[in-house]
């Protein structure tokens, strides 16, 4: 079932994007002579760090959902997995994040973490199936392997066009991953009306005039923003939704040609990037940065030796000093 929930681009652009890291990878560690590695060895640790505060802040704020807290959330869980053969179930939190609406995946030492933010789960309070929408969604990341892959990705991630349209296509599959863990598909399209609307609008949300809002996206400014986003427009979203709903291939407006070139010269430095994103990119500028500088000083020297007249030179018979 689970091989049906791919969306259709994202495997060729996991192929592209590891034919490109890998061959970034081993050319740094070629060309360095293993040095990279080492740099490697310090980034893993720093950045374990790093993201061990937000793990065991979680374990220390948010509420650890099990058959005891929240029964009711962890019956959904559990019902996700078993829809998604999914055998182990993550650990899952409810957190309060001031308002914010979302949910999201994290891994931390071979352990999957799934945080479902308090204001989503409020919200759906009256239609808990909703729920199931956001379970599944961030269970997609944790099947997909989509935390795991991303280090090693990293080179191809940050690429104009390629990182973006591949961060796009991983949340069109895990939205596919929700829809197939609602019962009906309705419960699907509610769930994620509530990040448009909010907390009490999204129940009187028209879809279809929301959907409609899909035909402007075509444009030139439309198109630029999200060639450069980690997520496609929310109407776009939801009206894959509606037509999975009915059976059929949602037909979305063709991106502006002036936008798609502009794009290529807008690397993805972390639209919508997380923190662990932005450590990776000051870990590999600063290896990059460590090996250039020593071979930058070496060839200056060099340099100079080619070009400066020795002392010996001068003190030779029959040179321009010694006449």
């Amino acid at each position: 079932m689970t091989q049906n929930l791919l969306y259709n681009k994202e495997k060729p652009l996991l192929v592209i994007s590891v034919v490109i890291s890998v061959a970034f990878w081993l050319a740094i560690i070629v060309g360095t002579r293993g040095v990279a590695l080492f740099y490697g060895i310090i980034f893993f640790f720093s950045y374990l760090f790093a993201h061990s505060a937000l793990i065991f802040y979680l374990k220390g704020t948010a509420v650890k959902v099990s058959h005891k807290q929240f029964p009711d959330i962890y019956e959904q869980l559990t019902n996700c997995c078993k829809k998604l053969n999914i055998t182990v179930i993550p650990e899952t939190y409810i957190l309060h994040a001031d308002g914010a609406f979302n949910a999201f995946a994290t891994r931390f030492l071979g352990h999957n973490f799934v945080v479902l933010f308090s204001d989503v789960v409020d919200a759906l309070n009256d239609n808990k199936n909703s729920l199931n929408f956001y379970i599944g969604h961030e269970l997609g990341h944790i099947h997909r392997k989509h935390l795991l892959w991303a280090p090693i990705l990293f080179p191809a991630l940050i690429l104009p066009l390629i990182g973006a349209a591949y961060s796009r296509a991983r949340e069109y599959t895990c939205d596919n991953y929700g829809f197939a863990c609602c019962s009906r598909p309705q419960d699907a399209i509610l769930g994620l009306s509530a990040l448009s609307a909010g907390a009490k609008r999204w129940k009187s949300l028209d879809v279809s005039s929301y959907i409609a809002q899909t035909q402007i996206t075509g444009g030139f400014w439309m198109s630029f923003n999200e060639l450069i986003a980690d997520y496609p427009w929310l109407v776009k979203r939801i009206s894959r939704l509606v037509a999975m709903s009915k059976d059929e291939t949602a037909v979305m407006p063709i991106r502006n040609a002036l936008a798609w070139t502009l794009a290529l010269f807008v690397p993805r430095l972390g639209i919508g990037a997380s923190a662990g994103s932005i450590i990776v990119i000051v870990a590999v500028i600063g290896i990059l940065a460590a090996i250039a500088m020593p071979q930058f000083a070496a060839y200056q020297q060099r340099a100079q030796q080619n070009t400066s007249p020795s002392v010996d030179q001068y003190l030779e018979p029959g040179s321009e000093f010694n006449k």
